[in-house]
């Protein structure tokens, strides 16, 4: 029974140190948030996010002002509210820049 003991820790070391390596989850990777108190400090964060083909970003903010998500190019854009998300699915590669119409504050989404 001795022998059982070092072989069930070994084995639980490999999955610790498995778990500690594996990748996050594709939502933790895909998210952009707003971040600042104030006009001189609102920012999506990250500013620039590389993602793969066929991704879907989501946003989200719970802040002391109103923001957006808007991709003028795109026609799309997320409601304007103190808090909320927005999510939206990039299906082709390319550079996919976005602002809050509010403040003016600016990220870019690159897909591919």
């Amino acid at each position: 029974m001795a022998r059982r003991r070092p072989r069930t820790a070994a084995a639980l070391v490999v999955a610790i140190a498995c778990a500690a390596v594996a990748p996050a989850a594709a939502s933790d990777k895909e998210a952009v948030t707003i971040t600042g108190k104030n006009d001189a400090s609102y920012a999506f964060k990250p500013d620039t996010l590389h993602v793969g083909t066929g991704s879907t970003v989501h946003w989200a903010w719970d802040s002391n002002a109103p923001h957006n998500v808007t991709f003028k190019k795109l026609g799309e854009a997320s409601d304007t509210s103190a808090s909320g998300s927005y999510k939206l699915k990039f299906k082709q590669a390319g550079t996919y820049k976005y602002q809050c119409t509010v403040h003016g504050f600016k990220g870019k989404i690159v897909v591919g």
